[in-house]
């Protein structure tokens, strides 16, 4: 048996109805900050009654509330859907099974306190409210939860709440007469130290019973003795603590430490480890077993994350009665398990989103994006929006673009007097710009979009944009010798070679590049579009854009030797960007830039991250510019915009993926 659904009504940030799908194993859930994921596990920790959760009260701050305090929850209602239950179970649970002997559970919270300001939890299993509720079920059911930046030091040492009191408990069961047996002995040799070995103890005892009589006198006067922590089970187990050693396999208990000097990491996993040989106490015990655990990577270095995770994913395959579900921001983790077990969570239109990443339809991709989903790529889980990109040259400069970008649209907002702006970054945006390293738009595409014969309905609900290049087919041109004479074959036939073409945009070029074929279906879609350059790669159409100048500037930086590159570098350098309508002047100078780009000398990679530096240095100038009463920021985000041209289609992609913008042209 599985928890299958949970659904919110009311509950944090949910005003409208959440409809969260949970899987049988390992459940987790990613996403940005704020989308929803504390709220599912709170809702399951309240309506499994959770022991740490069970103390607290509903309070005001539980119930949704809308931004501009206009509305506000009139109730709180969770409800759960456990499927799969076996024929035990399914007696077990009868009275709160369904037609179909699916189990429900139901949790309400009218909004009205009563008169001591408490509010009112009803709890139900089945469709009916009125049906019979047999509390002692919850018995068969253990939820157990891990909090994010948890003090594992305080759940593992000596207490009432220690985690490690909690699993003796389990462990002893009801074998526990020996153990109180045996500390009560010891006790009772000291209280009445019969073998004079603790005369100290005896002294100490006497000298205070002697200065309560002198101070109270016999009448008023009361007798203490001395002994140990109290001798029942509980008090004993709650005494002992842990202690560890920094390697596998030590027993010499000399060289145990407190854990009190150990690192915050690995006092996680230690408390974590508790918890999980608890389970393993459970399995046999409970029909049952949820584990909640957010943000599991706390204090953990990647090769930690990813061991633990590979455990937990493992620890479910054996435990069939186990469930887990997980909070993370990590894209350690999430790059770590396979894609079936995510679950992406978006809040949207004032409920939260949850894609079960194994019900969208990837068809053949599926296989390349586990693969594929290393850290870096697996950014776009956590993320507001997303652009692809085809490799390393616009993953460096789409950031520095998207701060002009904005700077134009923010200017044009402050001149128009409308209340659009919008974040000067795509950082501020929550924006991640992911390299797929090539054309394979089709795969990743996948997770935002119907198309290529895609029939699911579920997409990760995030505004995704593509840019890729036209690439344009090279053309033949016959090859002549160095006196001008034809070359020819043996058959007769000119030689030919291939060579690339430099177009203009009155020349509105053809493209080769087969991920042009996707943009038609992907631009149909709700989440996803994909952008091409109309010419022919991204470094081109940059250029032809005349911003010839600036571009020729970080190539004359950038040219180790002097000669004939630099030269016509300050050329292009001294015109200024201006052509006066001559194109064929442009086209020729934007043809020179990108093939000493692409140069052994220079190197893609290289000029791009060179561009943006120079880029961000101007931009940060004109940024500390701003006064203090932000009276000049139209003039600072003018400079800003004129800093380059950036190509109107890669403009459309940072709108799309700040927020679903369309812009013309």
């Amino acid at each position: 048996m599985y928890i299958s659904n949970l659904d919110v009504t009311g509950y944090k940030n949910s005003k409208s109805k959440s409809v969260i799908k949970l899987q049988k194993g390992l459940n987790i859930l990613v996403g940005e900050n704020g989308s929803g994921k504390t709220t599912i596990i709170n809702a399951l920790r309240l309506i499994l009654r959770e022991n740490e959760f069970s103390y607290l009260n509903i309070d005001e701050d539980d119930f949704y509330v809308s931004l501009d305090k206009d509305f506000s929850a009139p109730e709180i209602r969770i409800d759960l859907k456990i499927e799969s239950l076996n024929s035990d179970e399914q007696v077990t649970f009868l009275s709160w099974c369904d037609a179909d002997f699916n189990a429900q559970l139901h949790f309400e919270v009218s909004a009205n306190p009563n008169r001591k300001g408490y509010y009112k939890k009803e709890i139900w299993g089945g469709a009916s409210k009125s049906s019979i509720f047999e509390e002692e079920t919850f018995d068969c059911i253990d939820c157990i939860y891990l909090p994010p930046l948890r003090d594992a030091e305080e759940k593992l040492v000596n207490g009432k709440r220690s985690r490690l009191a909690q699993l003796l408990k389990k462990q002893y069961g009801d074998n526990k007469d020996e153990l109180v047996r045996s500390v009560k002995g010891f006790n009772e040799q000291i209280t009445s130290n019969a073998d004079k070995k603790y005369n100290e103890i005896e002294e100490a005892k006497k000298n205070i019973n002697t200065k309560l009589e002198e101070t109270l006198g016999q009448r008023l006067g009361q007798s203490i003795n001395l002994q140990f922590a109290e001798t029942t089970f509980n008090k004993i187990v709650e005494s002992i603590k842990m202690v560890f050693f920094p390697g596998i396999k030590e027993n010499n208990p000399e060289k145990f430490r407190d854990i009190a000097i150990n690192s915050l990491g690995y006092n996680n996993l230690l408390y974590i480890a508790t918890v999980f040989a608890e389970l393993e106490l459970l399995k046999d015990n409970n029909m049952m077993t949820v584990l909640l655990i957010e943000e599991p990577e706390a204090h953990l270095h990647p090769q930690l994350q990813v061991k633990f995770i590979k455990y937990l994913e493992e620890l479910t395959r054996k435990l069939e009665n186990l469930q887990v579900v997980i909070t993370t921001h990590s894209p350690v983790l999430a790059s770590s398990v396979d894609t079936d077990n995510l679950i992406h969570v978006a809040y949207k239109d004032d409920r939260i989103i949850a894609t079960v990443l194994k019900y969208i339809n990837l068809g053949e991709s599926k296989s390349y994006i586990n693969r594929w989903l290393d850290v870096t790529k697996s950014t776009l889980l956590f993320s507001k929006g997303v652009i692809l990109v085809e490799g390393i040259s616009e993953a460096m400069l789409l950031p520095t673009f998207a701060k002009i970008v904005l700077a134009e649209h923010n200017k044009n907002a402050l001149n128009g007097g409308i209340n659009n702006m919008l974040p000067n970054s795509l950082e501020e945006a929550g924006v991640s710009v992911v390299n797929i390293n090539g054309i394979n738009f089709k795969h990743f595409m996948r997770l935002f979009s119907n198309f290529k014969e895609a029939t699911s309905q579920a997409h990760i609900p995030i505004y995704c944009a593509g840019i890729t290049d036209n690439d344009p087919p090279k053309i033949k041109v016959i090859v002549y010798d160095k006196n001008g004479v034809m070359k020819s074959d043996k058959n007769g036939d000119p030689v030919t070679t291939a060579e690339d073409v430099y177009p203009l945009p009155s020349e509105a070029p053809i493209g080769a590049n087969i991920a042009l074929q996707l943009i038609d279906e992907i631009n149909m879609s709700k989440w996803g579009r994909l952008y091409r350059s109309p010419l022919k790669t991204f470094e081109y159409d940059l250029a032809i854009e005349e911003n010839t100048r600036q571009l020729a500037e970080v190539l004359h930086d950038l040219w180790s030797k002097d000669g004939s590159v630099k030269a016509n570098c300050k050329t292009i350098i001294t015109r200024n960007n201006q052509y006066f309508d001559n194109e064929e002047l442009l086209r020729n100078d934007a043809e020179f830039i990108f093939t000493h780009i692409d140069a052994d000398e220079v190197g893609k990679g290289v000029f791009a991250q060179k561009l943006a530096d120079y880029l961000e240095e101007q931009i940060r100038s004109h940024m500390g510019n701003i006064n203090a009463s932000k009276s000049n920021l139209t003039e600072v985000y003018s400079e800003i915009s004129s800093l380059i041209t950036v190509p109107e289609y890669i403009k459309k992609a940072i709108n799309w993926a700040i927020g679903g913008i369309k812009i013309d042209g």
